[in-house]
């Protein structure tokens, strides 16, 4: 009895304030959230990177930073990172 509380127990929800660890790879969870993240006005690109310490993040490219963009684009996704960059407004090249 005293096992399967434990084992219950273990499975519940997590507690407030522990890290979320992630379960998918950075470069899966990138592809299932891109639509969303792009979808966010002022969002031009989104990318892998990674941190000053070389953790793995995502990259959401905006044209500038605004409270808007903040409020919008999460801190984490799956337990992985998330971090703004601004790039500006990305435009293709032209042909010669």
């Amino acid at each position: 009895m005293l096992l399967a509380l434990l084992l219950l127990s273990a499975c519940g929800p997590q507690e407030k304030g522990k890290e979320e660890v992630p379960s998918r790879d950075i470069n899966e969870v990138m592809n299932s959230h891109v639509d969303e993240l792009m979808s966010i006005p002022g969002v031009v690109g989104v990318a892998v990177g990674e941190l000053d310490d070389k953790t793995p993040c995502i990259l959401v490219l905006v044209v500038e930073e605004s409270g808007e963009i903040n409020r919008k684009v999460p801190k984490k996704l799956e337990g992985h990172p998330v971090r703004l960059f601004v790039s500006g407004k990305i435009v293709p090249l032209q042909g010669e």
